[in-house]
């Protein structure tokens, strides 16, 4: 009996624990799609969650190096800053509005892909209203990494049937 009862409780606590795990993971900014072609002209799409007791107000994104972002969807109640570099292309943004707790909000953006096989590394940083924040700029695999999109040459056409 003690067996069988020690048995149910640790299975208890080991799903409580992977049902935690999940949410913490599942709580990472993300960019969408995760594999794109060379070249290609893409919507990325950015999710933002907040798994905090506490608003999140501000979200602050790097964008790839060679990856040209030209076109933002806007929603009501938020802005957007752009941050240019020195020839005025933009590299990154600065996105401020409110996100109540447990919630999530997309973003979209236009963007023209470099030409060459790549990993396209995003960089975000996201902001509370009790003065914490949380850096999604580590590599794959870490606590809190930076999301990825991998270029890939498209496949070529199929030839056409009965030439």
């Amino acid at each position: 009996m003690r067996i069988s009862q020690s048995l149910s409780r640790r299975s208890m606590i080991v799903a409580a624990l992977a049902t935690a795990f999940v949410s913490v993971a599942a709580a990472h900014i993300r960019i969408a799609p995760t594999e794109s072609a060379t070249g290609a002209r893409e919507k990325y799409t950015m999710r933002v969650p907040n798994e905090k007791q506490v608003n999140s107000s501000k979200v602050v994104g790097e964008f790839p190096d060679g990856l040209d972002i030209y076109d933002f969807e806007f929603k009501p109640g938020w802005n957007i800053e752009f941050k240019k570099n020195e020839k005025g292309k933009i590299v990154g943004a600065t996105w401020t509005g409110t996100l109540h707790p447990y919630e999530f909000i997309e973003f979209g953006m236009l963007g023209i892909n470099p030409k060459e096989e790549k990993d396209l590394v995003w960089r975000f940083v996201q902001y509370y209203d009790d003065g914490n924040k949380e850096e999604f700029t580590g590599p794959v695999g870490s606590r809190l990494p930076s999301p990825v999109t991998k270029l890939k040459k498209p496949a070529e056409a199929p030839a056409a049937a009965g030439k």
